[in-house]
């Protein structure tokens, strides 16, 4: 009876340690299957590609949440600090995150796509002007046609280089609109995605080919264009430089590929050879005008530089007629720089001087003060008044001679 008891004792502790050692092994598997779930959610949720994709994985959020919420309390204490409670709303969270930015990836990969399709228009027209350019330009070479055909020839070339330029604006216009308006973060999202767009035109190719024959046209350049051409074109390039600096990173980023830093130099590279072209033609095409029209203003070859020449000449030019009396001379000096002013620097080429900074607003309004002095000094002074006082101040002195003599 008693080795019965001893027996039935020893079954009894066995079996309790066996359930004990049962129910742990059941709650660590809870435990482990549970975290494995949650990591594989989240390292999907991250992966996402797409909404739909988030949306497949939000359901899975919620069937996790119903298949171990009955031990929701074994889990409080295994995951602690953590609960289950807020590990299922952390990757609620995350799902509704990874959705946000890729609504907003998606909105942009559109924007994209159509800026591709614009590219390549632009791309096509700009190529037909250029054609169109090139062969007026090979006429004009080859013309031995009257003075007057020959000029309408080289305002033909002009008329296309305009309407080149026009395009080549529009263009830069709408990449600097589609990406300015980009949220900042959506830039990183496409980079580290690698979501650029993969067809159409790469607008880093479209740019460089733009500078490549800006500055093949302005290098070759044999005397047909004019002073408005090159403002204009000078223009352009500068209009150019300052939307590479706000999204040039971020284009040769997501265009650029692993070869980003390269696109990038390559692109500034030629922008910088752009602009020492477009500044040297344009400084020398003013300065060739000014000395057919006989104003010497000395050297310039930028802002600062002309408008100190302006400044200087207009001082000495005005101390001059202030120091004469005969001013004819130099009112028809101030007469020739005063037409070149008004017409050519504040009419025909205004546009583009105060676009490309050629001269700023508070240049030109500082100028047209010093004009208004140098025309008041340089005015030509009537001297009847003088002569008819002279010959008042005789006829009198005359008659007190004449009358003395009689007394």
């Amino acid at each position: 009876m008693k080795r019965l008891l001893t027996s039935t004792f020893i079954l009894f502790v066995l079996a309790l340690v066996s359930g004990t050692a049962a129910a742990q092994t059941s709650d660590y598997q809870v435990k482990q299957q549970f975290e494995r779930s949650y990591d594989e959610l989240k390292v999907s949720i991250a992966g996402a590609l797409s909404v739909d994709e988030v949306d497949s994985l939000v359901s899975q959020i919620s069937n996790l949440k119903l298949e171990f919420e009955n031990h929701e309390e074994l889990l409080d204490h295994a995951l602690y600090p953590e609960t289950f409670s807020s590990s299922i709303k952390e990757l609620q969270q995350e799902a509704r995150n990874t959705e946000h930015k890729l609504l907003i990836i998606e909105g942009q990969d559109e924007k994209l796509t159509k800026l591709s399709d614009e590219l390549a228009s632009y791309r096509s027209e700009i190529a037909h002007l250029n054609s169109r350019t090139e062969s007026l330009r090979a006429m004009i070479t080859d013309s031995e046609k009257s003075e007057r055909e020959l000029s309408d020839l080289v305002q033909r070339y002009r008329n296309s280089m305009e309407q080149r330029d026009e395009f080549v604006l529009n263009m830069i216009d709408s990449l600097f609109v589609t990406y300015r308006d980009m949220e900042g973060s959506t830039f990183t999202e496409l980079k580290e995605e690698d979501r650029s767009i993969k067809t159409g035109d790469n607008p880093l190719e479209v740019i460089l080919a733009v500078i490549e024959e800006n500055i093949q046209i302005l290098k070759t350049d044999d005397g047909t264009l004019q002073t408005e051409d090159f403002l204009r074109m000078y223009v352009v390039q500068s209009r150019f430089n300052e939307v590479w600096s706000q999204i040039g990173d971020d284009l040769a980023a997501i265009y650029g590929g692993n070869n980003a830093p390269q696109w990038k130099a390559n692109v500034e590279d030629k922008l910088g050879d752009w602009k020492a072209s477009a500044s040297k033609n344009m400084w020398a095409s003013i300065d060739e005008y000014l000395e057919q029209n006989n104003v010497d203003l000395g050297a310039f070859d930028n802002n600062e530089s002309f408008y100190q020449a302006i400044d200087s000449f207009i001082s000495k030019a005005t101390d001059a007629s202030r120091d004469k009396v005969v001013t004819n001379e130099n009112y028809a000096d101030f007469q020739r720089f005063y037409d070149f002013w008004n017409t050519k620097i504040k009419s025909d080429w205004g546009k583009f001087v105060q676009e490309g900074e050629v001269l700023t607003m508070a240049q030109i309004s500082s100028i047209d003060t010093e004009m208004m002095t140098w025309r008041d000094e340089a005015k030509p002074r009537s001297f009847m008044i003088p002569i008819l006082f002279g010959l008042s101040l005789i006829t009198i002195v005359g008659l007190i001679i004449v009358l003395a003599r009689k007394n």
